[in-house]
């Protein structure tokens, strides 16, 4: 789809020529430079973990441990068992700590943690059998260096980011030394820990037989919607350019064009503003295997989702091709009318409940004759991340705090009206209220 069908999809919906040849890539200047370092809000963690008597957290899966440290790696990208863990406790003097095998760290982790200070314990490897021990660097598993050419900058930057760590923790022989030294270290070795997923669980009881080990979903569910500082930066940038791709993929809709051709131009839109495509909701059909022509007349609505270093924009319009009937127009003018009244009315205090029952009052009063959900939900490391995926008791009714970004789906909840309608932007809550993350602009689109 991003390729071939891509380039010539966007040719497609904007009616001009083909081009032949492979144009070069480029990303729009606005695209802001790599951010460095831990994401999560320590503040909320610190507020999560001692409502919930955690001592320490302890993540493994890819996500949660971008979310604490700042690294995107690619080891459980591919479907491997989590090599690489992040330990999170409330000690202001150790706030952080890293564990990860020698080589991956080597090979992918140490050019981007040159740029920060929380602690590496490396491990050589899985030899179960192994005593535990202080290993030097020559007993660690790197690439040796064959001295036919002085090392290049990433051959000795990486080598001197493991010589730093080994001189500052000492490599182990394997995972459970490691994670077994980096527990003492942090005083969290008889304590109450939280694990996310089960590996991670069962390492954490082998390195530390002392500690209690619970699920660790729940506090990071409670963790994730409120934002750092530098998670409201991501989002605001995702939240714009999202906007701005979808808008761009939209307006260019002709009568004729297919679904997959739009589908392609605003994930064509989305990776020149520096984003991923994650998905594309377009006249209430989720599946990209769905094939149907735009016509002429034609009310649709599209909700398009991407994410910029792993932060989420959704934003959600309706497209009307040329004129559209009166009531379809009329669907689009009372749902502007009520988002624009729930969103002036967000702050903190507020529960979903409440934003929910809002929405429907003003609707109702309104005279629509069709329903819309207003359903709010957090946005940022995930499309609804105030959702737990371990098995954790169904979310109570949350609470909008300060530095939540909340999304409140407005989706038509009917049909035989001769389309369909939704209408959504990113909101940040805060001291008082909610500000907007992407430009409102025009709540419909008119191609």
């Amino acid at each position: 789809v991003l390729g071939g069908l891509a380039a010539g999809s966007a040719t497609a919906l904007l009616g001009g020529p083909s081009v032949s040849g492979a144009a070069a890539l480029s990303l729009t200047p606005s695209v802001p430079p790599p951010v460095f370092g831990p994401r999560m809000n320590f503040e909320q963690a610190d507020r999560v973990m001692t409502k919930l008597g955690l001592d320490a957290i302890v993540v493994g899966a890819g996500t949660n441990v971008y979310h604490a440290t700042g690294l995107d790696l690619t080891a459980t990208k591919m479907g491997h068992t989590p090599p690489v863990y992040a330990v999170i406790t409330r000690r202001p003097e150790q706030r952080l700590a890293l564990i990860a095998p020698s080589f991956l760290y080597y090979y992918t982790i140490a050019m981007d943690h040159r740029h920060l200070d929380y602690p590496a314990y490396l491990y050589r490897g899985a030899d179960q059998a192994a005593d535990d021990a202080a290993l030097t660097m020559e007993e660690l598993p790197l690439y040796p260096d064959l001295k036919q050419a002085p090392l290049d900058f990433i051959e000795a930057t990486r080598l001197s980011i493991v010589e730093r760590a080994v001189r500052a923790e000492a490599a182990r022989p394997n995972l459970k030394f490691a994670l077994a030294r980096a527990l003492r270290d942090t005083g969290v070795a008889k304590g109450r820990i939280a694990a996310d997923v089960e590996p991670v669980k069962l390492a954490v009881m082998e390195a530390s037989t002392s500690a209690t080990v619970v699920s660790a979903d729940d506090a990071l569910r409670r963790i994730r919607p409120v934002k750092s500082d530098t998670e409201i930066a991501l989002m605001r940038y995702a939240a714009q350019a999202n906007a701005d791709a979808a808008l761009q993929a939209a307006s260019a809709v002709r009568d004729g064009a297919d679904v997959r051709e739009l589908r392609a131009a605003y994930f064509t839109a989305a990776a020149s503003r520096g984003m991923r495509g994650v998905f594309m909701v377009i006249d209430r059909v989720s599946s990209p295997t769905f094939e149907a022509t735009l016509s002429e007349g034609q009310c649709f609505s599209i909700d398009c989702v991407s994410e910029y270093m792993g932060y989420h924009g959704d934003f959600a319009r309706a497209v009307h091709i040329g004129e559209t009937s009166p009531r379809m127009r009329r669907v689009s003018e009372l749902t502007g009318k009520s988002w624009d009244h729930v969103r002036e009315h967000l702050k903190p205090g507020l529960r979903f409940s409440e934003v929910r029952a809002m929405g429907r009052d003003v609707l109702r009063k309104m005279g629509a004759d069709f329903s819309i959900s207003f359903t709010p939900h957090s946005v940022g490391l995930y499309h609804s991340d105030h959702v737990g995926s371990g098995g954790s008791p169904p979310r109570e009714d949350i609470v909008l705090q300060k530095n939540m970004v909340l999304s409140v789906d407005c989706p038509m909840g009917a049909t035989g009206m001769g389309g369909s309608s939704h209408l959504e932007d990113l909101m940040l809550i805060t001291e008082d209220g909610a500000e907007p993350l992407n430009d409102i602009g025009s709540q419909i689109v008119m191609v």
